[in-house]
């Protein structure tokens, strides 16, 4: 648990339980974490979980979602939709 008292991940909050605020502690991990911040994730959610998580996000770099897609071996097409789905905005969604 030392992982969510980092300041420099969780600046904006005072309290946060990992388990009830699943997605967005991996969303901080994966946007501002370190390697040890990322192995803490999925020790505590496991790979499949981060993995769902980082093409759920909404709020992810575009730097980060290239990254981590990468990182998973993900298929091309799934990010790059995702990213492009977020890019529109609310309007251009179905």
């Amino acid at each position: 648990m030392e992982t969510l008292q980092k300041k420099s991940l969780f600046w904006d909050t005072s309290e946060i339980d990992p388990q009830k605020n699943e997605h967005f502690v991996i969303e901080r991990i994966l946007n501002f974490g370190d390697e040890t911040d990322f192995n803490w994730a999925i020790k505590q959610y496991g790979e499949k979980t981060v993995e769902k998580n980082l093409l759920t996000s909404n709020s992810l770099s575009n730097k980060s979602l290239n990254f981590w897609c990468h990182f998973f071996n993900l298929k091309k097409e799934l990010c790059l939709s995702n990213q492009l789905a977020r890019e529109r905005g609310a309007f251009w969604k179905k």
